[in-house]
């Protein structure tokens, strides 16, 4: 096995100073040392000759006799005792009960050496004593080997070690790992039989659980007990307030009603309970329990017979099945934008079959299986931005009819469930992409118009959502209908219309110029330009207006048109897609789904499009009826 060691000193030395000429050495040696170099030396020759020592530290029967002035000088814990009448001030020796002599023996070599050697099997021991003792430099050098380190074999304790020492990141990097194997740690891991009772509570607690039943919670509870039943039970009631009894299914129930007559001291309380009951008794699902699914509205064949006859469907998308699934219909109406923050769909906008536009703001929730409208938006939109950030949705641009563009912002708070205006555009606008990037909204080439006429935009419009401020940044082309995505610190920008910019041609769009549906893509940086070393491969086909989101670590496009809005030299015909594409970033091309568009087949293009979270069908079904549930388990022998 490799020692895995690691040395840490409070001297900064840098590799290009290994090697000097003589000259130099000359020169540093005629330099006068400053004063601490000399106390730091003194003081450490003075402890290595146990001179002047006047403390003495006690761990284990071993005594390390040391200086009370240097204690005191860089450690609150010793300066506190050694500056009160404290019987270790009278004495001058200080116990140290439960900490082992090896760790001792290296905690006061630091404090004279600035030097520690640390080594996996000791790390921890050293972390708790440096806290323990405040010795703050050291803490933190334990912290960053153990975040080095961290892994699946040794998350718990660290998780532990973090949340009892107020260790914000080696608490959270440790989480990370417990919530994603907690099923597996909870079921086989002897760690997790260690942990004391505060840190279970705080572990099956946590609403991101990668799990997609609650029995594994009460299961790994009552293995935590029955480690050491005989002293473990009095925390037994405490720890089953924080399992989510409510969200075990009719099966799991009978499972644990059987389980239960094995342990007398169960006593199970039982109650009816319907859709709000059960998730106010559960306080809410786990993270594991839900699926991310593409969502698509206002579905609808290009065509066929009149549009205004034809259904607008709303379905999901399961990317790990390749299935789709109808949703409720909502309302006849196309050009509407969708988002979704959670478990919640919003839907703002759009245009009816009778040629109106609506102002209306509703959200669907899987668990009700029902649209509800919110209070409605100032102006009514289409072909708009609807953006999520925080808890606020935004709606921007859009338009009013075919020849009115707006340049009117606002946004709509979900605690407050009300809109309010922010700063207006710099340009009004329609069928631009857009994306939000750390606390940004993104709007990507559009269209508007000027004196009557329409062009393609070439420009970048940046929302500042804490400063309430636009800034704009110029593209080398002008386009329009492109889609947009936000993934590693930067904007994916896929497929759409573009133009590149011809010196004295007037900018009119759609029959003057030579804009060109494309298979391009780029990718943005934060402030807007772009970035030419990102290399993503070229969409199959040319596409404009396909919905553009994201799914984990992949780019979906979906649909998309390649419209004839100039005199084609190659020939091409006008065309609608159904397909449904995807690139895994690193991947060096797009891959084709098998299922393509539901509910046409034809193709369709500039639908709203957006993903969100799904509860798995166990739970969609236990919400979705009234239905006896557990609600408490009373320990009644206790």
């Amino acid at each position: 096995m490799t020692d895995h060691t690691s040395s840490f000193s409070g001297a900064n030395t840098e590799h290009g100073d290994e090697f000097v000429s003589e000259e130099n050495d000359d020169d540093l040696e005629d330099e006068p040392k400053p004063l601490d170099h000399y106390i730091r030396e003194g003081m450490k020759q003075l402890h290595q000759e146990q001179l002047l020592c006047d403390t003495t530290i006690v761990a284990g029967g071993e005594r390390f006799p040391c200086h009370r002035m240097l204690l005191v000088a860089i450690n609150p814990y010793f300066r506190a005792m050694f500056s009160s009448s404290f019987r270790e001030s009278r004495e001058g020796e200080v116990l140290l009960k439960g900490i082992d002599p090896a760790i001792v023996q290296m905690v006061v070599t630091y404090c004279y050496t600035e030097e520690v050697v640390l080594r996996p099997e000791m790390a921890q021991d050293l972390f708790v004593a440096a806290s323990r003792l405040q010795i703050l430099p050291l803490l933190e050098s334990c912290s960053r080997f153990l975040l080095e380190r961290i892994s699946v074999e040794n998350c718990l304790s660290l998780y532990e070690l973090g949340y009892a020492h107020n260790d914000p990141a080696l608490h959270q990097q440790a989480e990370s790992l417990v919530v994603l194997h907690f099923k597996q740690l909870s079921a086989e891991d002897q760690s997790f039989l260690n942990l004391n009772p505060c840190t279970v509570a705080s572990i099956i607690s946590l609403n991101n659980l990668m799990i997609s039943s609650e029995l594994v919670v009460y299961k790994a509870v009552l293995r935590w007990v029955m480690a050491q039943a005989t002293s473990r039970r009095s925390f037994l009631t405490q720890l089953l307030r924080n399992v989510r009894l409510p969200l075990l299914t009719q099966e799991e129930l009978r499972e644990v009603q059987s389980e239960s007559t094995h342990y007398r001291d169960f006593r199970l309380r039982w109650k009816r309970l319907n859709r709000q009951e059960r998730l106010q008794e559960s306080g809410g699902l786990r993270q594991g329990m839900y699926n991310t699914c593409i969502v698509c509205v206002d579905l609808f064949s290009m065509e066929g017979p009149d549009l205004k006859t034809k259904d607008f469907q709303v379905a999901c998308l399961d990317p790990q099945t390749e299935t789709w699934e109808k949703l409720p219909l909502l309302k006849c109406f196309y050009c509407a934008r969708c988002v979704a923050m959670g478990d919640k769909l919003y839907v703002t906008g759009g245009v009816h079959t009778d040629d109106t536009y609506s102002n209306n703001l509703h959200e669907y929730s899987p668990l009700r299986n029902r649209w509800i409208q919110l209070p409605s938006m100032s102006v009514a939109r289409a072909s708009h931005g609807f953006l999520a950030c925080g808890q606020k949705l935004f709606a921007v641009g859009g338009w009013f009819s075919y020849e009115y563009y707006l340049d009117t912002a606002e946004s709509f708070d979900l605690v407050e469930k009300s809109w309010t205006p922010i700063a207006n555009m710099p340009v009004a606008l329609s069928h631009f992409a857009s994306t939000v990037l750390k606390n940004r909204l993104y709007l990507i080439g559009g269209v508007s118009d000027s004196a009557g006429t329409w062009y393609a935009s070439r420009k970048i419009l940046i929302y500042n959502i804490t400063t309430d401020l636009w800034s704009q940044v110029l593209m080398d082309n002008e386009c329009y209908w492109s889609g947009a995505v936000a993934m590693n610190s930067g904007i994916y920008v896929v497929g759409g219309y573009f133009r590149r910019r011809t010196r004295g041609r007037t900018e009119r769009w759609p029959g003057w110029g030579n804009l060109r549906c494309s298979r391009r893509c780029f990718f943005l940086q934060e402030d807007g330009k772009v970035d030419r070393s990102v290399h993503i491969p070229w969409l199959p086909v040319k596409l404009a207006g396909a919905a553009v989101v994201r799914w984990k670590h992949r780019i979906y496009v979906l649909g998309g048109e390649n419209t004839c809005l100039y005199n084609d030299p190659e020939g091409e015909d006008e065309k609608y897609y159904n397909t449904v594409y995807y690139w895994e970033l690193g991947a060096s091309s797009w891959t084709l789904c098998k299922d393509r568009l539901p509910f046409t087949g034809w193709g369709l293009s500039g639908f709203g499009c957006t993903t969100m979270k799904f509860p798995k069908k166990p739970i969609l079904e236990l919400f979705r009826k009234t239905s006896v549930a557990l609600t408490a388990i009373d320990t009644g022998m206790l």
